[in-house]
């Protein structure tokens, strides 16, 4: 770990389903920027490259692993970081009048609805999220991009920020222990990191969320505006890539985890036999999986599209839990659909074909 981030490189790695380029193609190295470290649960990022998908565009991807988006933001700001992989909430807070707004737009939505939760350990009375008060929440990290809309969900339960503490616990074995000794009471961290907590033989319950906070949308693929105007060819590649990862990984899960330990062969777990190991990555994986492909009811499904009025709807929730000082926010500057049509322009059927044949 250096600066607050680690570096892993994924494209061109000798893995079996690996399509190769001719020899004298033009290949472009690209970042991508996490906000925490890498798990199963980005297991179809690691088939973008496994499968030959982001070889096929061209693209390398280095892949730079920091500690929230608060750390993550800057280092796309200043153009350190091609492409970022966070919540949207610090994007759309720099545009409040008097900051600063950050010079970027996302370009793919990829968690098409919140991947955030609140568990507690099973046996816990805390029931409702109002209990929360008087209590310690334990989150990732205080630089953590989603604790703006955790903000704004307790507000408009009742609960004003004074009333509960949020306490950083870090993920997987940390944040199980201090829930297990009572540091905290409830965690709010990702469906996948809870599932990992599970995995780890800690019995957890989720907490409900309101509706409206459920179908928030999440974390997407965010560049800065420089490089939408400048490199456009380069995110229209990765987001075809991406898309097509996803349907594989939709496709065939089982096969995406195996994928993602040949890559990264000290993730898969320690205990039990292969079965046993299967499953539990799987969990984690399928937590994740049907936010990745969750279409409006009867509308054609179009890879890394924005649904429109969710923007809108972001704002609004943030600004009903007072993180926001005004909705006069120009949502058309957070976002673009402009690659749409490139990341959705393959055949659909040839990956599926692929994908139950070749992981």
């Amino acid at each position: 770990m250096r600066d607050g981030m680690s570096r892993r490189v994924f494209g061109g790695i000798a893995l079996a389903s690996l399509i190769m380029r001719p020899s004298n193609a033009a290949t472009t190295t690209i970042s991508l920027g996490e906000v925490t470290n890498i798990t199963v649960s980005l297991a179809p990022v690691i088939l973008a490259t496994s499968m030959g998908f982001l070889e096929e565009e061209g693209l390398q991807v280095t892949n730079l692993e920091f500690q929230g988006g608060g750390v993550l933001f800057p280092q796309l700001a200043n153009k350190r970081v091609t492409v970022g992989f966070p919540s949207p909430d610090p994007l759309v807070l720099s545009r409040q009048p008097g900051k600063d707004p950050l010079p970027m737009r996302y370009f793919y939505n990829s968690v098409r609805r919140s991947l955030w939760e609140f568990g507690v350990l099973a046996e816990s009375q805390i029931t409702d999220l109002r209990q929360l008060k008087g209590k310690k929440l334990g989150v990732g990290a205080l630089t953590w991009g989603n604790l703006s809309t955790t903000r704004a969900l307790l507000r408009e339960l009742g609960l004003e920020p004074a009333e509960y503490e949020l306490v950083p616990v870090g993920t997987g074995a940390p944040a199980a222990l201090a829930l297990q000794k009572g540091q905290v009471d409830a965690l709010n961290l990702a469906d996948s990191m809870l599932a990992v907590i599970e995995n780890i033989g800690v019995p957890l319950r989720r907490l409900a969320m309101p509706a409206k906070y459920q179908s928030l949308l999440s974390d997407g693929f965010v560049a800065h505006e420089d490089t939408i105007r400048e490199r456009p060819e380069i995110l229209a590649g990765f987001g075809r890539a991406i898309a097509k990862a996803t349907i594989a990984a939709n496709a065939n899960p089982a096969g995406c985890v195996k994928a993602f330990w040949r890559a990264f062969p000290n993730q898969k777990p320690t205990k039990g036999d292969d079965a046993s190991k299967l499953a539990q990555d799987l969990r984690v994986l399928q937590s994740r999986l049907p936010k990745l492909v969750s279409f409006e009811p009867d509308a054609r499904a179009q890879f890394g599209e924005y649904p429109k009025g969710a923007w809108r709807s972001f704002v609004e929730v943030l600004h009903a839990g007072g993180q926001l000082s005004t909705t006069d926010i120009d949502v058309e500057s957070l976002y673009t659909n402009q690659f749409v049509p490139q990341f959705n322009d393959f055949d659909h059927d040839e990956v599926l074909k692929k994908a139950r044949s070749a992981l």
